[in-house]
């Protein structure tokens, strides 16, 4: 029971606050790659390790030793339909299967209204595929229109479209700067990494963290993918692009290149060198950071694979 609690304040702690060391983080510039785990890592298995810990405590199992998994869990539901517990913990087990069947509803309600999201725009993005099948692999399907304008959309296969205004009004340097940035999204599974945000978030509104990994999911995927098209292109070709194409149109099915955090983007491509030796800390950098999101969800699992253990034996 100790253990129990202790996870549960743990899990609420990194529900309520668990935002908040990111962010710190994001505020000194730490490489967006890392960040972009630790976001995800932890909204993922916050997610997993409530619902693990419900489970536990929708199960009396120290009121019903068992010598089977299976003869457990029957046991359990037994325990908890046929009212033989105290009055107390049929309670916790009865709110408990709430929870978590509210939870579990959520979740099928949010991935509903995504996939429904993705067929009501699957026409146009079909089509769009179609058209691009006729570029090179890694070009851009280039679309008429007097206004610079740049995004990709992902998927098998991804697909960059461009402008010819883009063409028209940037230099090749930011030309080239503008398509490496819509292919590092495509490489990275960018739009990926937000759609799994954004899903959560809607799912589970009420946490802090969810609710803000939506924006700053969106925010790092851009500056990674500045990052790797400064490192291709140089740093300069990258802030041209963005300062003329400040303002494009933003669709609700791709990744555009200036959308968010302009600004920003500018001035910390001018501060920053891409080429730095900082980079080779970026894997072992985001492995750290996947360590340490993953402590809840490892703690949550080696206690409820104790916990079951001791009532099978």
């Amino acid at each position: 029971m100790i253990g129990m609690l202790a996870v549960l304040v743990v899990g609420s702690a990194v529900g309520l606050y668990g935002h908040r060391p990111l962010l710190w983080l994001a505020e000194r510039r730490v490489d967006p790659t890392i960040l972009l785990v630790g976001w995800l890592v932890l909204s993922i298995g916050l997610v997993v390790s409530t619902l693990a810990m419900i489970g536990l405590l929708a199960l009396p199992m120290d009121q019903h030793q068992s010598s089977g998994l299976f003869q457990l869990v029957g046991g359990c539901w037994t325990a908890v339909t046929k009212g033989t517990l105290p009055a107390w913990q049929q309670t916790v087990a009865g709110i408990s299967l709430i929870m978590a069947a509210a939870i579990v509803v959520r979740l099928g309600k949010a991935v509903a209204s995504r996939v429904r999201s993705v067929r009501r725009h699957a026409p146009h993005v079909e089509q769009l595929r179609l058209l691009a099948m006729s570029s090179s692999a890694g070009e851009p399907l280039w679309v008429p229109g007097r206004r610079a304008m740049a995004l990709s959309i992902g998927g098998r296969p991804g697909v960059i479209i461009a402008s010819d205004g883009l063409r028209a009004q940037l230099p090749p340097a930011a030309v080239a700067a503008t398509l490496e940035h819509e292919r590092a999204h495509l490489r990275g599974h960018h739009h990926a990494l937000v759609t799994v945000a954004e899903t959560l978030a809607a799912a589970l509104p009420w946490c802090p963290l969810l609710r803000a990994a939506p924006a700053a999911t969106r925010d790092l995927v851009e500056l990674a993918a500045d990052d790797q098209a400064a490192r291709r292109c140089g740093p300069e070709a990258v802030q041209v692009a963005l300062h003329r194409m400040t303002g494009q149109p933003v669709l609700p099915f791709g990744l555009p290149m200036a959308s968010l955090l302009t600004e920003l983007r500018i001035s910390r491509l001018r501060t920053s060198d891409p080429r730095a030796a900082r980079r080779l800390l970026r894997w072992p950098g985001a492995a750290a950071m996947a360590t340490g999101a993953l402590l809840l969800p490892a703690a949550t699992m080696w206690l409820g694979g104790n916990v079951v253990l001791c009532a099978v034996t």
